[in-house]
């Protein structure tokens, strides 16, 4: 079968190459006898009948031990017999093109010849790469190259095994770094605030005492929500996809904006949902007394700002962000047992809890009372009553609404102590 397939294959080389040897000739010529002559060119198609084939027979030892390189080259040949006619086709039409005489078909027909030369010349390059490769000594040479390659190839790997476990390493060291750093910053803020804070927001009730626990409230709420965004980002929250209760149906302007729903959430967590037995002002000025709130809980850890710190911790802090960001439980566990830990997280925690127990403890207790109130989400934006914390307002506000309330506002009276609001630009509805 083999040997039959080569004859065959040898036996149409041959033929196309006697069909290409034929001639093709485009001329004008008068007609004789009244006799008109055929077509010019398929009155050629006779040219050529004389040559006789004698095709080679391929012996079965030929046929069955043709190597690559020999197929190589019958498939260049192949490509030279196709190129070639085209090339005679193209020379038809040049030939054509003359007959009437019109020079843009001369043009074109040329460009076309020109271009079917050129890529008949590039077979040139084809067969040289075909004596190239049935050179034993290029074949070895080539091969050296490969061993080469592929031996720099593996030290590279190596190498690069070797950067990924200085990495590793140098990653872990990152993160131990970012850790302590987030702990002498926490001991810089804790002296940066007794340094500052003098607690001479006085005695008794009144609006101005009350006006700057809000702002001494929403201080520590901030601050303490840059401290959980640093620690989620060091656990590897994406704050991106993470989404609280206070914020799910908002899309923010800027990724940044992201800790807006954070804070929104500490801020609801912590004011909201409280009971009034921990507010008394018996214990208000001793508790406020303290520079550090961790001394007062340390000497009265049930009184009821202690009991207020504990509530708080465990329905702010959920379990899989304690857990995230320590690897345990530890901290809610020492809270449940009714204890507060000596750990700096805690600690600037209860610094929040101080103040917000402060200022639920004096809404209680003004004359008149003072009332808490949140503004809900597709609420127009309101300069009275509400102030941004993120977008540069423009005269055009009935097109601006509120996302979300990030810190609720008060109303002792007829005085306003506006909430703080992130804003969107969807279909804003009446406060």
């Amino acid at each position: 079968m083999e040997a039959a397939k080569g004859r065959r294959t040898s036996s149409n080389l041959l033929l196309r190459i006697t069909d290409i040897c034929k001639v093709h000739s485009v001329g004008v010529a008068e007609n004789v006898g009244g006799k008109p002559k055929g077509d010019s060119i398929g009155g050629s198609s006779e040219d050529g009948a004389h040559l006789k084939v004698h095709p080679h027979l391929v012996s079965d030892h030929e046929s069955c031990t043709g190597s690559s390189t020999a197929r190589y080259e019958e498939a260049v040949v192949e490509k030279l017999l196709d190129a070639i006619s085209c090339l005679k086709l193209a020379y038809v039409k040049v030939q054509q093109a003359h007959v009437p005489y019109d020079p843009e078909k001369i043009a074109v027909a040329g460009e076309h010849f020109a271009s079917e030369l050129e890529g008949t010349s590039g077979l040139k390059d084809l067969y040289v790469g075909v004596n190239k490769w049935s050179n034993p000594m290029y074949r070895s040479h080539v091969s050296s190259k490969i061993h080469e390659h592929q031996k720099l190839v593996v030290e590279l790997q190596a190498d690069i095994c070797k950067k990924d476990s200085e990495l590793v390493l140098l990653r872990a060291e990152l993160e131990e770094l970012e850790r302590s750093n987030m702990s002498l910053k926490e001991k810089i803020d804790q002296r940066a605030m007794y340094r500052e804070k003098k607690f001479d927001i006085g005695r008794g009730e009144s609006i101005d005492m009350f006006i700057k626990l809000f702002e001494s409230s929403s201080e520590c709420i901030h601050d303490f929500t840059k401290l959980i965004v640093g620690w989620m980002k060091l656990s590897g929250w994406d704050l991106t996809i993470t989404k609280f209760p206070i914020d799910k149906s908002v899309v923010y302007e800027k990724r940044s904006h992201k800790k807006y729903g954070i804070e929104a959430y500490f801020a609801h967590a912590m004011l909201m949902g409280t009971k009034e037995e921990y507010f008394s002002m018996d214990s208000y000025d001793h508790v406020m007394s303290f520079k550090d709130p961790f001394d007062a809980l340390m000497e009265a850890p049930n009184s009821a700002f202690g009991r207020f710190c504990r509530d708080k911790y465990l329905v702010a802090v959920p379990r899989i962000m304690e857990d995230s960001f320590f690897g345990n439980l530890d901290h809610r566990a020492f809270v449940e047992r009714g204890g507060h830990p000596r750990t700096q997280f805690y600690h600037t925690f209860a610094r929040m809890a101080r103040y917000v127990w402060a200022l639920r403890t004096v809404a209680r207790y003004l004359k008149p009372r003072a009332e808490m109130f949140f503004v809900k989400t597709g609420v127009q934006f309101q300069r009275r009553h509400m102030e941004s914390v993120s977008t540069k307002l423009t005269n055009d506000e009935a097109k601006i609404c509120v996302g979300f309330t990030v810190m609720p506002g008060f109303k002792i009276g007829c005085s306003v102590i506006r909430c703080k609001v992130y804003l969107s630009m969807l279909d804003a509805r009446d406060f």
